[in-house]
């Protein structure tokens, strides 16, 4: 979607630049139209930056070129000593977004082959008109930001319920570690790819934008995180032991309630209860034992911080999950 979006704004941009370029009598009216479609960004943030930047380095390009040309002439000597320094000064001043569409300005100053005042109009009024253009449709372009943002939230909720699935079966099946690694791995590698195309989204949110979807998100890497230590932790057990198999249904429990609402503290006093279960336990008699029982101990801090994340995420944005279920 983001893809045909961008395609819709360059097309919308490349031509209506063009045409209002021609009705104004331009010269180089089509390449107004191409200034445009250059000026075009991904993000709505990152479309007011780069529009500033591409301005500010374009001026600089067109008084730097015309200082050149005046002092050394119209040639393309200077115009490739131009090219070394503009580059490398765009660079060092952080505005290299306006390279490309400033040299295709300059190259008109040098078709015409001397100075003229109405030539820098000429190509001033094609970069703020293009640019101008672009930068408004990058803001006002109608997409559907939340409904594509929910979609990341869902997605991301059903890989770590697919994760602690996967680790509830690992713990009562200490046979095949490799495969459910194997597996976490293919699932920790979505999450990351979602939370990228997240970033994006969240850019385009200009107003109104608390940052909590993206903030969800992160909760659920970090959760994530603490989800591979379980799984590094349990493919140390190399013999099924009964409080294995009772962490486990507790953590298919787990899976029933991951989502955008608050059931991390019902969870924790759960796992209170089990944590204080195994204190009064009798202690293990084995060497063997006592090991296995020292990394379920783990598991059961690690499945702590996890709960504790979304507690911590719930008190920064109390009513998310509220705004998500209307």
């Amino acid at each position: 979607m983001r893809l045909l979006n961008t395609t819709i704004k360059m097309s919308l941009v490349g031509i209506i630049v063009s045409i209002l370029a021609r009705e104004l009598g331009l010269e180089y009216w089509l390449t107004a139209g191409i200034v445009g479609i250059l000026s075009i960004s991904l993000t709505k943030r990152d479309s007011i930056v780069s529009s500033i930047k591409r301005v500010v380095d374009a001026i600089f390009a067109l008084m730097l070129s015309t200082l050149m040309f005046i002092a050394f002439g119209y040639n393309f000597m200077v115009f490739s000593v131009f090219i070394v320094i503009f580059i490398y000064s765009s660079y060092m001043l952080k505005i290299h977004e306006g390279i490309i569409l400033s040299l295709v300005l300059v190259t008109h100053l040098l078709a015409v082959g001397s100075f003229d005042f109405n030539m820098i109009g000429n190509e001033l009024a094609i970069l703020f008109i293009a640019v101008g253009i672009a930068l408004i449709f990058n803001i006002v372009y109608p997409q559907s930001f939340e409904k594509e943002l929910d979609q990341h939230v869902s997605s991301i909720d059903q890989l770590i319920r697919d994760h602690l699935f996967m680790l509830s079966i690992l713990l009562k099946d200490p046979d095949y570690h490799e495969e459910y690694y194997r597996h976490y791995t293919m699932l920790d590698r979505k999450i990351s790819d979602t939370i990228e195309l997240v970033e994006l989204v969240d850019k385009d949110l200009l107003f109104s934008n608390d940052h909590s979807y993206l903030s969800y998100l992160h909760m659920r890497k970090e959760q994530s995180s603490y989800i591979r230590h379980m799984y590094q932790q349990a493919l140390k057990i190399k013999k099924l032991h009964p409080f294995a198999i009772q962490i486990a249904q507790y953590v298919r429990t787990l899976v029933d309630d991951i989502g955008i609402y608050n059931r991390a503290i019902g969870q924790l006093k759960k796992l209170d209860q089990l944590q204080q279960f195994y204190k009064e336990s009798p202690l293990p008699e084995t060497r063997e034992e006592f090991e296995i029982r020292a990394t379920l101990y783990q598991i059961l801090n690690e499945i702590e911080s996890l709960l504790m994340v979304k507690v911590d995420f719930h008190h920064a944005y109390p009513k998310f999950g509220e705004k998500r279920s209307k």
